[in-house]
């Protein structure tokens, strides 16, 4: 029968002092069956550059496609920063190919990370990347790693699957009034340091396969 495990890890939240001992913001080492991102889990990813945590904080962009604004901010404990991964015809557990396409649905609204050609980011005019509550191609992203499976803790990049460009995050363009000190999110065309994203903290699914006794 499938046996599926989930491991928590939300030290920046400091919800698991009893997994990591008396120092919550310690994480502890990587153990084996659990390096991979895997389908289903829900997690945070942090740009790498920076360390601010992708969110989307609920609020709507004045201009463009005027869909849920997307950022990064260094708030590691908030909510908004989880992301459940999707992966097409992949069971809960199972670790994310590198290559792979995937979805990643904010957990606390249930929109799609989602991008378009038709809209330019606010303060960069690069390629707007916005929260849909809806499905269709304009959220589909390509993991870019350099090892068969998405390692977690490891720099990965995300492609836009429709327009081929990255998921960037540019820690000189801030925001003001409300979400004064969040990063701008968007997506360019250059896979440069801007554009690497590690996953931390979250909820993570490991699927084993026992034999029924």
């Amino acid at each position: 029968m499938h046996v599926y495990s989930v491991f928590v890890l939300l030290s920046a939240i400091g919800t698991c002092t009893a997994l990591f001992g008396s120092n919550s913001n310690v994480a502890p080492e990587l153990e084996k069956g659990w390096e991979h991102v895997t389908a289903g889990s829900t997690i945070k990813l942090s740009h790498v550059k920076s360390n601010a945590r992708l969110m989307m904080p609920q609020v709507s962009y004045g201009t463009g496609s005027q869909q849920q604004a997307i950022t990064a901010h260094l708030d590691a404990a908030a909510t908004k920063g989880l992301w459940r991964v999707e992966v097409k015809e992949s069971l809960r557990g199972q670790p994310v190919l590198c290559g792979a396409q995937i979805r990643l649905i904010n957990s606390d609204t249930d929109h799609g990370l989602h991008s378009h050609s038709a809209h330019k980011s606010p303060i960069s005019s690069n390629q707007e990347v916005s929260g849909y509550d809806g499905r269709d191609t304009g959220d589909l992203w390509t993991v870019e790693c350099s090892k068969e499976k998405w390692m977690r803790e490891t720099p990965v990049v995300f492609k836009h699957v429709d327009t081929s460009k990255y998921l960037l995050s540019l820690p000189n363009k801030k925001f003001g009034q409300p979400i004064s000190g969040h990063q701008e999110v968007c997506a360019g065309k250059n896979a440069d340091s801007n554009a690497q994203w590690m996953a931390l903290e979250g909820y993570y699914f490991s699927r084993r396969l026992n034999e029924a006794k």
